[in-house]
């Protein structure tokens, strides 16, 4: 079986990036957030900050904790197909992606890197953004086309139509 682990998959640069979202880098920047915000929730249900006991199989180490969710959040598997990824049951692959969730949006929100989720506080975050290249990926759909010959011809694509393939 594939080991999934932050440990086996970093020095795969481009399969890290597909599998997580992120480079290498930006992985261990965010690590020391998350780590931070894990140590200080430990701290607050009263158990040790770096205690492992309990902890079992893939998930041992706080690297593999943070690449687990990145890769959960990144592919969206089913619950089993994760699980059966890293060496875990459904119901303990359901719960870490749920006690994770918390730290990892707590750690985006102590690194001021927080989701915008109201538009003026998006306007507000891309005022203060150098200008950048934007390209657009979009798909091109189906559309009724007209009646005029003329007016057809603006809408035509160059693409065969679909029911006159065989």
């Amino acid at each position: 079986m594939t080991d999934y682990s932050y440990a086996a998959v970093k020095a795969l640069p481009k399969t890290f990036l597909a599998m997580t979202g992120l480079t290498v880098k930006e992985f261990d920047q965010l690590l020391f957030h998350f780590d931070k915000t894990y140590r200080l929730q430990r701290i607050a249900e009263g158990k040790k900050a770096d205690e492992t006991r309990g902890v079992s199989g893939k998930l041992r180490t706080i690297e593999d904790q943070l690449f687990f969710l990145m890769f959960y959040l990144k592919t969206y598997p089913l619950q089993e197909v994760i699980a059966y990824s890293f060496g875990l049951s459904q119901g303990k692959a359901n719960r870490w992606i749920h006690r994770l969730s918390v730290i990892l949006k707590a750690a985006l929100a102590d690194s001021g890197h927080r989701p915008a989720r109201l538009p003026e506080e998006l306007l507000a975050r891309l005022e203060a953004e150098t200008a950048q290249a934007v390209g657009i990926d979009g798909t091109e759909r189906r559309r009724q086309r007209p009646l005029d010959n003329d007016a057809q011809r603006e809408c035509y694509s160059g693409k065969k139509s679909p029911y006159n393939e065989k």
